[in-house]
């Protein structure tokens, strides 16, 4: 071989390393660098709420970090359709002291069974097992986003909950939870302001969390004036009234209450004011004065109003005084009261009072039962 063939198959050489190394160099080795790939079937029982992000992240990390410590939730899939209810959990690290490592673990899981199926466990280069970084920190209800015999898809991330129907992204904003057989099992706690009302259903939105629901006309509910007790036809209702859709000791029972103001809305709050049991508490009095006449009569004023001003805002406030006497039955906190001129230091602060419903028209109703807690 002659020297200068000699010194090009040198030169090949030493630029073929140089190439091989700059690629290695760009993919991270990621080739070479090494890598675990397992499957497990092992099966865990699940006792929390699965639909519950906060209860099934608890659980279900414990189980991930018996494969890899430090492992946290950064991603959820919810696939929901009639007979076939599975989801899949994703936990990440990529915190190696620097190393550009990562691991992945999904977990399966059959929602119905609630037991896992199969769980995959990759670790490797940074390059190679990619997944969602941030964990997951959402306090929300998946199932606030389920409707029976409905399919859908809902993924959950840090940043979001998405959901999907027939495989098109909708604005979870306009979803509409139905509610109707949640009210039947009392499962849940649902209240809001009625948006709207068509044929087939009854349609409320919860500000506070910007969630919309629906219960179906046709049910076996009984709605009721929830300041007054009285019962309502369902063709009555209108938008803007409030209903708190709890079913009264599981009486299949709810309760609504129109946004009326001024002397209508005075006349509920005092008929509430009478109710032996009142289903829904809409009133509460605050104690301004007590003006002992005698050894066993007083006049209290107080001043009351609707106890949901954020739906009623413009309800308005009132004033009236009430008459106790020796045949109310009274309870005021750390102290035994024998006479009504007892009650002349008690404190007004926090009260209840009952009246006689048939004087509640009076220019001053009977009060039948006095509670104070005297400032404690």
């Amino acid at each position: 071989m002659s020297k200068k063939l000699y010194i090009l198959i040198v030169i090949f050489i030493i630029v073929l390393c140089i190439i091989l190394f700059l690629f290695l160099e760009d993919t991270g080795n990621d080739d070479f660098a090494p890598y675990i790939n397992k499957e497990f079937y092992e099966v865990y029982e699940i006792q929390s709420d699965i639909y519950n992000l906060t209860e099934i992240k608890n659980e279900l990390t414990e189980i991930a970090q018996k494969y890899e410590e430090g492992l946290k939730l950064t991603f959820a899939q919810y696939d929901i359709e009639e007979n076939n209810k599975k989801a899949q959990f994703q936990f990440y690290k990529n915190d190696y002291n620097g190393q550009n490592m990562a691991c992945l673990l999904i977990m399966n899981v059959d929602i119905d069974a609630k037991k896992t199926t199969k769980i995959k466990y990759e670790k490797g280069n940074g390059k190679r097992v990619s997944g969602y970084s941030d964990e997951i920190n959402s306090l929300e209800k998946i199932s606030d986003y389920i409707n029976p015999n409905e399919s859908i898809r809902i993924t959950v991330t840090s940043q979001d909950i998405t959901l999907y129907k027939d495989e098109q992204k909708i604005d979870k904003n306009l979803f509409i939870k139905n509610i109707t057989n949640d009210i039947e099992t009392d499962s849940y706690v649902y209240n809001g302001i009625i948006s709207e009302i068509n044929n087939d259903s009854i349609i409320f939105e919860n500000q506070s969390n910007n969630k919309k629901y629906s219960i179906d006309k046709n049910n076996n509910f009984n709605f009721i004036n929830g300041r007054t007790n009285e019962p309502i036809n369902s063709n009555d209702l209108k938008v803007g009234y409030y209903i708190d859709a709890y079913p009264y000791e599981k009486s299949k029972v709810i309760s609504v209450l129109s946004n009326i103001k001024g002397q209508e809305l005075r006349k509920e709050l005092m008929q509430n004011f009478a109710l032996e049991n009142p289903i829904y508490l809409t009133v509460s009095p605050i104690g301004t004065n007590m003006e002992i006449v005698n050894k066993n009569k007083a006049i209290l004023t107080v001043t009351f109003g609707d106890l949901l001003p954020d739906y009623n805002t413009d309800g308005g406030e009132f004033e009236m005084k009430v008459e106790i006497n020796s045949n109310t039955k009274i309870e005021c906190k750390g102290l035994v009261v024998d006479y009504v001129e007892q009650l002349k230091n008690v404190s007004l602060d926090i009260i209840k009072i009952k009246l006689d419903k048939n004087t509640i028209n009076n220019e001053v109703p009977i009060v039948t039962y006095f509670n104070s807690s005297n400032g404690n």
